[in-house]
């Protein structure tokens, strides 16, 4: 008879690691502790507060794909996942926009 070999299926997503889960949660950490100080310090005008959030929260984001999702190029199965980021990002954007868009010329017509 012959035994069945086990293979682990590939995800795309890399071996597992306790240090980069360790990374990851002090990045964020930092990150959340620099919006809150931004806020409570009350030294930066109100666009600077806008911006260092804003790129707070999109480095934040970027690091959660990265260091918990484990997202990377490495495999071909990789290389489909971060194709289907995107492709979820640009179709998630056309709604938004086509959204505002359809919701101003409503607005612009009612008005007329």
């Amino acid at each position: 008879m012959e035994l069945e070999s086990r293979v682990t299926p590939d995800y795309g997503s890399g071996q597992k690691k306790l240090s980069i889960y360790i990374i990851g949660l002090l990045c964020c950490i930092a990150l959340t502790c620099l919006s809150f100080w931004v806020i409570q310090s009350s030294q930066f005008s109100k666009w600077a507060m806008f911006g260092i959030i804003y790129s707070s929260a999109f480095i934040q984001f970027l690091v959660q794909v990265i260091c918990f999702l484990r997202l990377n190029t490495q495999t071909e199965q990789s290389r489909t996942n971060v194709l289907s980021l995107l492709f979820t990002i640009v179709i998630l954007i056309s709604i938004v926009i086509g959204s505002l868009w359809i919701m101003n010329n409503l607005n612009y017509n009612m008005m007329m």
